[in-house]
């Protein structure tokens, strides 16, 4: 093994190790020392969701006849081509139909995915969020929407559409477009990483910078 190759395994072997004891910590009577705000940055440099693990979650859902996009982080830079930061997890929207829920589920569970909750806003497009995570720390967000209503529904004026085919790891991908992804990235209060995936939705669709006075 070369030297370059033993550096990349010993990177892994410690971001693998990191997550597990990480998990171990957070679900025991210590969960209190993973709490803090610098423990919560690293904790975003070692649990995220790769670019390799949303396209086996999209190839395992394809092979079982359902269409989803991605939205959110792993949306945006799917339509720039690019990875720009790393994501805690991969939000993929479906139709609502509830037995197509059932078959995500089924997919996820087979994967090794387990449930973690499930979150309801009726003030948002979005209101439902059902949020699975994997013992290597990988997370899925499933967002059921009404695919016939807007903003989901295109308005067949041939503007406004609301999915557009990105590309990760140089795949073809689908996932929500950038009027839509900028639509949805409004009603709730911004964080750093909105704020950056903003900042390159109105760049990619050349929009000029927003601009807030203090």
């Amino acid at each position: 093994m070369g030297k370059e190759q033993c550096g990349q395994w010993l990177h892994r072997l410690t971001v693998r190790a990191g997550r597990v004891v990480y998990r171990v910590i957070e679900r025991s009577s210590l969960g209190w020392l993973v709490r803090p705000s610098a423990v919560q940055r690293i904790k975003a440099r070692i649990v995220y969701t790769p670019a390799w693990r949303v396209l086996a979650v999209l190839d395992l859902l394809a092979a079982a006849g359902v269409q989803g996009w991605l939205a959110g982080g792993w949306g945006v830079d799917a339509l720039l081509g690019r990875q720009t930061r790393a994501h805690r997890d991969v939000d993929l929207v479906i139709g609502d139909n509830g037995r197509l829920y059932e078959q995500v589920a089924q997919v996820l569970a087979r994967e090794g995915f387990r449930l973690k909750g499930t979150h309801h806003d009726p003030r948002i497009p979005i209101p439902w969020c059902h949020m699975w995570d994997h013992d290597t720390g990988h997370k899925v967000e499933i967002l059921p929407v009404p695919l016939h209503e807007p903003p989901f529904a295109a308005d067949g004026s041939g503007g406004g559409q609301p999915f557009a085919e990105g590309r990760i790891d140089g795949r073809p991908v689908p996932c929500i477009s950038a009027e839509l992804q900028l639509l949805l990235h409004t009603g709730y209060l911004q964080r750093k990483i909105d704020n950056h995936d903003v900042a390159l939705l109105r760049a990619h669709l050349d929009l000029p910078e927003l601009r807030t006075t203090t």
